[in-house]
């Protein structure tokens, strides 16, 4: 039976432009394997509107094979006191 391949994006940062022609900017690690074993791949770092595009096409695509834990975002307190505890 072939292993399903299941990957894991994690947000580690979300950091606002330096000018204004550019966008906000995303920083993600990447974990990737099978099953419940998952091994640190990279970290990618892009811009918001890339961030929703790659996301969304991912979702589309692999389904429950991919996890995006966005993390706590700025004044969503009780997203961030379950991720704490």
């Amino acid at each position: 039976m072939a292993r399903e391949h299941r990957f894991k994006l994690s947000v580690l940062g979300r950091y606002p432009n330096r000018t204004q022609e550019n966008e906000p900017a995303v920083t993600v690690n990447l974990m990737a394997g099978h099953d419940h074993h998952l091994v640190y791949a990279g970290t990618l770092t892009m811009s918001q509107s890339e961030w929703e595009t790659f996301t969304s096409a991912l979702k589309e695509s692999l389904g429950e094979r991919v996890e995006i834990d966005e993390g706590a975002l700025p004044g969503d307190s009780a997203r961030a006191a379950r991720l704490v505890g």
